[in-house]
Formats: C-alpha cells, structure tokens, sequence
C-alpha cells in the first residue's frame, strides 16, 4: 500500500491544478450551461465534485467502523450512479460561486481526514480516494479548460483517466509488495520496473503536452538507458519517481482542450497497456524466492 501521505500530497495537487482552472473563470460565466453535454454551469461542476468527496468520506468512514458492504456500491457506469450525478447537479445549481467553491474546499477537509483516520489503507480505500479526489478532479479541469478555450471536451479524456484509475491501484499495489532485492531471470527487480514505467510516462508527458503521438523512437536503446539509471535509485526514490511521471502524463493530457488521437494514444500506451505488459513478470516475482525463471 502507498505511504498514506503519499496521496495526500496528490490530492493536494490536483486540488490545485482544478481551483487554477476555477480561477480562470469570469465572474460572469458560472451559471453558464455550457460546461458539459449535460448543461452543468461551473458552479454545478464544482459542487458535483464537493459531492463525490463526500461520497468518499462516506465510504472510508463505514471502513474504518468495519460496517462497509462493497456489495452494496452500485457500478461506475451504472443507472444509479447517472441518477446520483443527476440529483448532485440539481442541487448544486442552487449554489453561488463562493458557495460551490466553499463547498469543494469543505468536503476536501472532510474526505483528507477519512482517510487519514483510517487504521490501515486497503486497495477499496485507495481506490475511492484516488478516484474521487485526484482522478475526478483532472477529469473536470479537461471539461473546464476545453470549455474556457471555446471547444467541447473530450469523453475518451475521462475514460482514459478511469481505466488507468482501475489498472494503477492493482498494479501498484502489486509492485509494492514484492520485496525490491529480488530479480527474474533476466536481472529486472521492482526498482527497475518502476524507473521504466517512469521513464516511458516522462517521454508520454512531453509528446502529451505537445498534443503529438509517438515519433520514432529506437525502443531497446532508450530502455536499456533508463535500465541502467535504475541501478543506483533505491526502491523508495524509483516508486516516488513513478509517481511524479504518472502526474505529469495525467495534467498533461487533462490541460488539452482537444488532444488527438496520437496524443490519446501515447497516454493510453504508457499506462493500462503498460501496466498489463509487465504484471506478468511481477506475478512470478510475488511467489519467488530470489530466482525466477
């Protein structure tokens, strides 16, 4: 599991990068119905975010008492999930400004000390907390900031960010928990796992950024660079490494008011493609004893 300040320290972040955007926005402009293919103003947006850090802390409250049934959750893209979005909306729409943002900076506080309160961190707390505070916010900084450039936003940018959501908990989760003296067969530990995941989400970032897909690029030869740079970064400075490439990949896809398919495409490559390239050598270090084959 993360160090418990670890996400902390990226919800803190993304709050950032989303009350940047906010702050972008003219006085005049947030009742404007525009925002989404729903018709929710900047207010309805930011208290629909208020509200899923709520949610959040609803959850991780029932955790921490032990009384969570995560069979009761309903699905992400479920009926019930629509109707929650549709009544958080017609609420929040009765909000000024000050209040929608009050509200965001409000159940913040509420959902940071959930999760702090919590004895342990499991992967569903993880998951509700990245998800409703990190993930969810770079989904409504690509709405806004598409929607201040005068274009619509992209729905594949929020899905991309969920599916990456999904894959990055087990997949993290995993990586962590194998101990980092361990090799396979060809002589690649965790350590080395994460500086070259970090390293392909670095070069992503700066195609992203540009809003370009992948150029030429000789595969062994910068893979064998960042192979090599692995060896002398501990565990701990090659995870923290990850972490801040994955960052960057994410602000550098969700600040796009209309990224391309290439751009789209790097993202996708570096992370949930990436992420099922090398689970299947993580899986065989889990059950290894120092030697696999």
């Amino acid at each position: 599991m993360p160090e418990r300040g670890r996400l902390l320290a990226e919800e803190a972040a993304g709050a950032v990068t989303l009350g940047g955007v906010l702050a972008q926005i003219p006085e005049g402009r947030w009742a404007e119905p525009t925002v989404t293919p729903d018709g929710w103003t900047p207010i309805v947006v930011a208290g629909h975010v208020a509200a899923w850090l709520d949610e959040c802390t609803r959850v991780l409250t029932a955790m921490r008492a032990g009384t969570w049934d995560p069979a009761a959750e309903p699905e992400e893209s479920s009926a019930p999930v629509a109707a929650m979005n549709a009544g958080q909306a017609e609420r929040a729409a009765a909000l000024t400004r000050a209040g929608a943002e009050e509200a965001i900076a409000a159940a913040r506080t509420r959902a940071r000390a959930a999760w702090e309160a919590l004895p342990e961190i499991t992967a569903e707390a993880w998951s509700w907390f990245e998800e409703s505070g990190p993930n969810h916010y770079a989904k409504h900084v690509h709405d806004l900031t598409a929607w201040l450039s005068g274009t619509v936003s992209d729905p594949e940018v929020g899905e991309l960010l969920q599916i990456d959501a999904e894959g990055w908990v087990p997949f993290a989760e995993l990586l962590e928990s194998i101990d980092p003296a361990i090799r396979d067969a060809e002589g690649w530990s965790t350590v080395d796992v994460s500086h070259h995941l970090a390293g392909w989400m670095r070069q992503a970032a700066e195609v992203v950024g540009r809003n370009e897909g992948w150029g030429k690029l000789v595969l062994d030869e910068v893979n064998a660079g960042f192979l090599a740079e692995s060896r002398d970064l501990s565990f701990g400075e090659a995870r923290l490494a990850l972490e801040d490439a994955r960052s960057r990949l994410r602000a550098a896809l969700t600040g796009l008011p209309g990224p391309t398919a290439g751009a789209k495409r790097a993202f996708h490559d570096s992370t949930v493609d990436h992420y099922e390239e090398h689970l299947p050598m993580l899986r065989r270090l889990t059950d290894s004893d120092g030697s696999v084959a």
